[in-house]
C-alpha cells in the first residue's frame, strides 16, 4: 500500500514513454486540448515525436465500418499540412497546430483575412489555385501560399492557334468565347466557343514550367454546342462528362475519359444518372485517377417503393471494360419529405482516411411534422485499391433488394461491394455519419436562419464538422427607409461530447456511455457510443464592424448573383463591384489560414473612421497586347495593384 505522504500521480508526472503512448492515441483536436492544461503537459506536447505518431499513425479513424483495417491511415495523413510534414520529415507539431487553427477558425466564423483577389469575367478555383478570365488573359494565382506573382495567358495568342482554317477577320473576340471548366495540377480546361458553325471544343493546356512538361497543348476535343460539361482531371488523366438529350428519354450522360500522354481515349453512357440536378440529385468527380458517379434518381420506382438509395459508379482509367457499381442505402421514403433547394450533394476526400466520401446535405419536414432543418448525411465509398482488391475483374452484379416492408422474414441484405448491411427499414445510423444542424425542439429564435433566396452559399466542411453559409443580412441606413445589402458569414459546428455521461443522459451519472447499436452477431457496434454537442451559430462579421469591411465583402449595394467555390482554408465568391468594365466582377477572398502571405494586407484594427470605398475603381483592364516571353508569362498580381484588404486578428 502506497504510503499517505506520497503524491498523487499526475498526467504529467509520468514517465515520458508512458505518457507518450497515451499522447498519441489522441487526435489532433484532443493533442491541442491537452497541451493547454498545464505548462508541464504543454511542454511534453511539444515533442514532435508525438506529434509525429498523430500525423503518421494516428489511431482515430472517422466514417469507418472498421477501424482495424490496414487500408485506412491517420489523423493527418491525407490532410495538406499533413502531407508537407512527411514530405519535409519535420515540423509535425507545427502541421498538428496549424490544421486546428484552421478548423476553429471555421467552426466559429472567425477568418484571419479579407482581400479583393482580382477581377474576373470568369473563375475556378482548385487545389489553392485561383483561375481567372480577365479581359483577354486567363490567370492563375496561388492563394495558398499568397504569391507574389501570376501566371498570365494571352488569349489573344492561344484561340487563333485552335481556330484553324477560319477567317481572321470573321472571328469574334477570342476572350468572349472562353468559359473556364476546372483547374487541377497545373493543368487549365476551358471550353471554346464554336464559330460559323463550327461545334464547341473542350481544350486543355498545361500551364507548367517548360522542364516539368510534355507539351503545351493537350487536349483539345469537339462537344455539341449549348450542352452542359463537366470535367475533372488529374496531371495524367482527364474525364469530361457531357449531357446529351435523346428524344422519347430523359436524356443521358455520355463520359469520355483521355490519357493526356497518349491520346487513347474510352467512352460510355453512365448508368443510374439519366437526367438529374447537378450538386442535387447527381455529381462526379476523380479519386486516383478513377472516375466516380453518385445519382439519387429513381431508377425503377417499383423497386424504390419504400426506400432511396446513392446510386454509384466507379469506372477505372484506361480499361473501358473495367467498372464497378451499387448503390447505397440512403434514407426511407417515410422519414419525411425534402425541400430540393437545399439539397447538395458532392464526394469529397476525407483528410483523415484518404478515402471518397459521399456528402449530402437536405433540408427535410421529419415525420412530415411542420417543423423542418438541415441535416449532412456522410457515407463513405470504396477506394480503388479496395475495389480491385475484391473485384479484380470489374463490372460487380448490383445487389438484389427488398423493400417489402411487410416481409418479416426477408432479414437484412448486404451490399456485396463494401461488406455493409442494409435493411429494408429505416437504418439507425452512426451519430457521427449525420449531423442535425439544430435539433428538434430548439429555440427557433437562437438558429439565426435565412431563407434560400438570401443564403448565397451553403455547404458542409467535412473536416471540422461545420455547416458554412454565405448569407446577405441587410442592414437599414441611418433614416432607416434604405437598405444596403450586407454579407455575413454563418457557421454552425460541432464537437464530441465528453465520453462520461456527466449529466446522467443515459443512466447513472459519471460513467462512460455506452454503445447503443448491436451488430448481427450481438456485438456493440463500433462508435456508437459517441455523443457529439453543437457548438452553437456564429455570424461574422459582427454588427460593429467597421464599414469598410462590410464594405469589401459586398462592394455594392445590392449583391446580385454571387458565385461562391469554397476548398479546406478559404471562401472565395464573385460579386458586383462599381466601377468595373462590362461583364466583370470582383473576387472576394475570405481565408481561414494564419499563415496566408499576401503582402498588400493591413491590420483591421488600424481603421479608425468608419470611410467610404466610392464608386471608382482603381485598377484598369488590362489592354490587348501581345504577352513577352512566349505564350505563358509572370505578371505582378492584380490584388497588389487593387490593394484592398484586412488581416483580421
Amino acid at each position: 500500500m502506497a504510503s499517505a505522504s506520497c503524491p498523487p500521480s499526475t498526467l504529467d508526472s509520468l514517465p515520458f514513454d508512458v505518457f507518450y503512448q497515451i499522447a498519441t492515441l489522441l487526435d489532433d483536436r484532443d493533442c491541442i486540448h491537452l497541451s493547454r492544461t498545464n505548462r508541464a503537459i504543454h511542454e511534453l506536447m511539444q515533442s514532435d515525436l508525438i506529434a509525429r505518431k498523430t500525423v503518421e499513425t494516428g489511431n482515430t479513424h472517422r466514417y469507418c465500418a472498421d477501424a482495424d483495417s490496414p487500408l485506412l491511415q491517420s489523423v493527418l495523413a491525407h490532410s495538406k499540412e499533413g502531407r508537407a510534414a512527411v514530405a519535409a520529415q519535420s515540423g509535425y507539431r507545427k502541421a498538428v497546430g496549424h490544421r486546428f487553427d484552421i478548423h476553429e477558425a471555421i467552426a466559429t466564423a472567425s477568418p484571419y483575412a479579407a482581400a479583393m483577389l482580382a477581377y474576373a469575367v470568369d473563375f475556378v478555383y482548385h487545389q489553392g489555385i485561383l483561375c481567372y478570365r480577365v479581359g483577354h488573359e486567363m490567370r492563375l494565382l496561388n492563394v495558398h501560399r499568397g504569391a507574389c506573382q501570376e501566371q498570365v495567358l494571352n488569349l489573344y495568342e492561344v484561340i487563333p492557334r485552335l481556330d484553324t482554317g477560319l477567317q481572321e477577320s470573321l472571328v469574334p473576340d477570342p476572350a468572349d468565347r472562353v468559359q473556364l471548366l476546372h483547374y487541377s495540377n497545373g493543368i487549365v480546361v476551358f471550353r471554346l466557343e464554336g464559330i460559323d458553325g463550327q461545334v464547341d471544343k473542350v481544350v486543355a493546356i498545361d500551364m507548367a514550367p517548360q522542364q516539368t512538361r510534355r507539351k503545351r497543348l493537350l487536349l483539345q476535343r469537339p462537344i455539341p454546342s449549348d450542352v452542359p460539361v463537366i470535367v475533372r482531371h488529374s496531371r495524367s488523366y482527364l474525364w469530361y462528362a457531357i449531357f446529351m438529350e435523346t428524344l422519347g428519354s430523359q436524356g443521358t450522360w455520355l463520359c469520355c475519359g483521355v490519357d493526356l500522354a497518349t491520346g487513347e481515349t474510352i467512352q460510355f453512357h453512365l448508368d443510374h444518372a439519366a437526367g438529374g440536378e447537378l450538386g442535387q440529385t447527381l455529381c462526379f468527380d476523380i479519386h486516383q485517377d478513377h472516375f466516380y458517379a453518385i445519382s439519387t434518381q429513381v431508377s425503377s420506382e417499383e423497386d424504390e417503393r419504400f426506400s432511396s438509395f446513392y446510386h454509384w459508379a466507379c469506372y477505372a482509367p484506361r480499361q473501358k471494360a473495367r467498372k464497378w457499381s451499387g448503390r447505397l442505402w440512403r434514407r426511407e421514403h417515410r422519414e419525411g419529405p425534402i425541400n430540393e433547394m437545399w439539397t447538395d450533394l458532392s464526394i469529397r476526400k476525407d483528410e483523415t482516411t484518404g478515402r471518397p466520401m459521399i456528402i449530402e446535405s437536405r433540408r427535410e419536414w421529419p415525420e412530415g411534422k411542420s417543423e423542418n432543418h438541415r441535416t449532412t448525411y456522410i457515407e463513405p465509398l470504396s477506394t480503388p485499391a479496395e475495389l480491385q482488391a475484391e473485384h479484380p475483374e470489374g463490372d460487380i452484379k448490383p445487389p438484389t433488394w427488398s423493400d417489402d416492408s411487410e416481409d418479416e422474414d426477408s432479414g437484412p441484405s448486404k451490399d456485396p461491394v463494401i461488406g455493409q448491411t442494409y435493411d429494408h427499414r429505416p437504418e439507425k445510423r452512426l451519430r457521427r455519419n449525420y449531423h442535425p444542424e439544430h435539433e428538434l425542439g430548439d429555440d427557433p429564435n437562437e438558429r439565426q436562419e435565412f431563407i434560400h433566396a438570401y443564403t448565397k452559399h451553403h455547404s458542409y466542411d467535412l473536416a471540422s464538422s461545420t455547416f458554412v453559409d454565405l448569407v446577405n443580412d441587410p442592414t437599414p441606413h441611418s433614416d432607416g427607409v434604405r437598405v444596403r445589402d450586407r454579407l455575413r458569414l454563418r457557421t454552425v459546428s460541432r464537437k464530441r461530447k465528453c465520453p462520461i455521461d456527466e449529466e446522467g443522459i443515459a443512466g447513472e451519472d459519471g460513467l462512460l456511455f455506452l454503445p447503443t447499436q448491436i451488430d448481427t452477431n450481438g456485438l456493440p457496434v463500433k462508435n456508437s457510443e459517441e455523443r457529439f454537442v453543437s457548438r452553437g451559430v456564429h455570424m461574422w462579421p459582427s454588427e460593429d464592424a467597421p464599414a469598410e469591411l462590410h464594405h469589401l465583402l459586398c462592394p455594392d449595394k445590392r449583391s446580385g448573383t454571387v458565385n461562391t467555390i469554397a476548398d479546406e482554408r478559404s471562401l472565395i465568391y464573385s460579386i458586383s463591384c462599381p466601377g468595373l468594365p462590362a461583364g466583370h466582377k470582383a473576387l472576394i477572398l475570405i481565408s481561414f489560414d494564419p499563415t496566408l502571405h499576401i503582402p498588400t494586407l493591413t491590420p483591421l484594427r488600424s481603421l479608425q473612421t468608419p470611410g467610404s470605398l466610392g464608386n471608382a475603381f482603381p485598377v484598369a483592364v488590362p489592354t490587348p497586347k501581345a504577352s513577352s516571353g512566349g505564350l505563358i508569362r509572370q505578371s505582378d498580381p492584380l490584388y497588389q495593384a487593387i490593394n484592398r484588404g484586412y488581416w483580421l486578428r
